[in-house]
């Protein structure tokens, strides 16, 4: 397939283009995080939906699951389509979803809602990143690469903050009415501005793969979710879907091989460049998808901060991860992607290791100066990677291209979560147990649930010590998740090194 050239766009409408195509992907990653911070409002039955803790689990991670598992199929409907074309029905899934999500009055339906709006962001997403690249001319898109990783880095940590200062004045909906008019904003924008970019050749849509692709991610990423929900390996809900999931993409990999028009041709993943820019961008997401995931906790249950105080502690991250990513192209200029990426990855492991000392009395201004440099470690990190990965396809398959970098980073985000969360909740049990004896049954598990649930047990019965006990215990977790993360962590350094070298296979 070959691909018309692309438009001469002027300056201004070029700097349009990428603006909508910024909005889009920052309001689509900012809903992976926003609800981080509204489990304990939509766990009340009278100011939420009294959800219980796998509901808010799956409130929170069916959007991530779905946005996942659906990138792959995105991709290709953009590149099938046009972009323009994706990024219009994504708006439009987008805004719909987010809609009813605001006024859902079960958590089931909340979650179907979530699960929605994750088909929306992954229709947005490739379609977000192939406009930036195919608007662009060639002297342009090391700029946009840089812009559009801002907008996908930043809008996931902005999440928290917005949730939190929403929280503080409205009711949980707000969250998702947000996204409404920032939707209408990108489609009146994308109307005006984004040309339509066509390919002078259509491939015929592969429907085969695009179902073999998104159940088997679907599997995958659903067996790993479960893991978090601490059932354990062995259990048949685990297992499962993880061993469907993969003889899914097993049959997904052998069909694409075959196929004379292949959604994704799975052999560019021999390519040294793509391959390794799309795994260190799984290894980075991962990283600080799950710390963020476990800040929240540390930031409310331990250091006593209110939602939006929380989601303040983080903003940091946002202005780092945009000052690395608009630095990163002229630090790679200067010396060179594996060297850049290299610092960065040793750099965020380090502050992923700043869990190890961090306790109930350290001051916010240094966990908000760790955030700061973490972020902008993250952004020289991600835009080299993306960089290297795209470089190595050709522009009519930037749709899909962008699609697979993309869903490695939501799988990253969401084997960060899954893990961290598991981690977490064995060795918080663990510590608390001891200090459990001579509560009733239904308190210590109730106690056991969370470090905030067995704050509450202790005030209701008069123990302080359990409280002290539960901090300490969360603590002690939190370290060893930390620790856990900043060691697997270890992996990009390597994937740096052999694959980021030198050019294109």
């Amino acid at each position: 397939m070959t691909v018309t050239e692309n438009p001469v766009v002027r300056p201004r409408i070029w700097a349009a283009v990428l603006g909508v195509a910024v909005l889009a992907q920052t309001v689509s990653a900012m809903d992976s995080s926003v609800l981080n911070l509204a489990v304990k409002t939509l766990a009340d039955p009278v100011a939420g939906l009294g959800a219980g803790t796998g509901e808010l689990a799956w409130a929170i991670s069916a959007y991530t699951v779905v946005y996942a598992a659906a990138m792959f199929a995105g991709g290709a409907l953009a590149d099938r389509f046009g972009p323009r074309w994706a990024l219009c029905a994504g708006l439009v899934v987008f805004m719909v979803t987010s809609t009813v999500a605001a006024f859902s009055v079960t958590p089931l339906e909340l979650v179907l809602c979530r699960g929605g709006m994750g088909v929306g962001a992954a229709l947005i997403t490739p379609a977000t990143l192939s406009v930036a690249l195919r608007a662009s001319q060639p002297a342009q898109r090391p700029k946009a690469v840089a812009i559009w990783a801002s907008a996908a880095a930043v809008g996931l940590a902005i999440g928290p903050i917005v949730g939190g200062l929403l929280l503080s004045r409205l009711w949980w909906g707000s969250v998702f009415l947000l996204n409404v008019p920032v939707t209408l904003i990108c489609l009146v924008g994308t109307a005006l501005w984004v040309p339509r970019l066509h390919v002078a050749q259509k491939r015929p849509l592969d429907w085969p793969g695009l179902v073999l692709s998104f159940g088997g991610l679907l599997g995958v990423v659903y067996g790993v979710i479960q893991i978090g929900g601490d059932v354990g390996w062995d259990s048949p809900s685990v297992l499962a879907p993880l061993l469907a999931g993969l003889l899914l993409l097993a049959v997904f990999a052998v069909q694409q091989s075959r196929s004379k028009a292949p959604s994704f041709d799975v052999r560019l993943f021999l390519r040294r460049r793509f391959a390794g820019g799309g795994l260190v961008l799984t290894v980075a997401f991962f990283g600080i998808t799950g710390q963020l995931f476990y800040a929240s906790f540390y930031l409310q249950d331990v250091l006593g901060l209110s939602p939006l105080g929380a989601g303040l502690a983080i903003a940091p991250t946002a202005a780092g991860i945009l000052a690395g990513n608009l630095w990163a192209p002229a630090l790679v200029r200067r010396w060179s992607v594996r060297g850049v990426a290299s610092v960065g990855m040793i750099v965020t492991v380090g502050t992923l290791a700043c869990y190890l000392v961090f306790d109930a009395s350290t001051p916010i201004v240094l966990f908000g100066l760790m955030m700061l440099v973490q972020g902008f470690s993250m952004g020289t990190v991600v835009v080299p990677a993306t960089s290297a990965a795209m470089d190595d396809l050709p522009a009519e398959r930037s749709g899909a291209g962008s699609a697979v970098t993309s869903g490695l980073r939501q799988l990253g985000g969401t084997l960060g979560i899954a893990v961290g969360s598991t981690i977490l909740s064995a060795w918080y049990r663990s510590g608390l147990r001891p200090a459990l004896s001579g509560l009733p049954d239904d308190l210590a598990q109730q106690a056991l649930g969370s470090a905030q649930a067995a704050l509450s047990v202790a005030r209701a019965a008069g123990r302080p010590e359990l409280a002290e006990a539960a901090t300490s215990a969360y603590l002690h977790a939190m370290r060893v998740t930390a620790g856990t993360s900043a060691v697997l962590c270890l992996s990009g350094l390597v994937l740096i090194a052999v694959c980021l070298g030198g050019t294109s296979d």
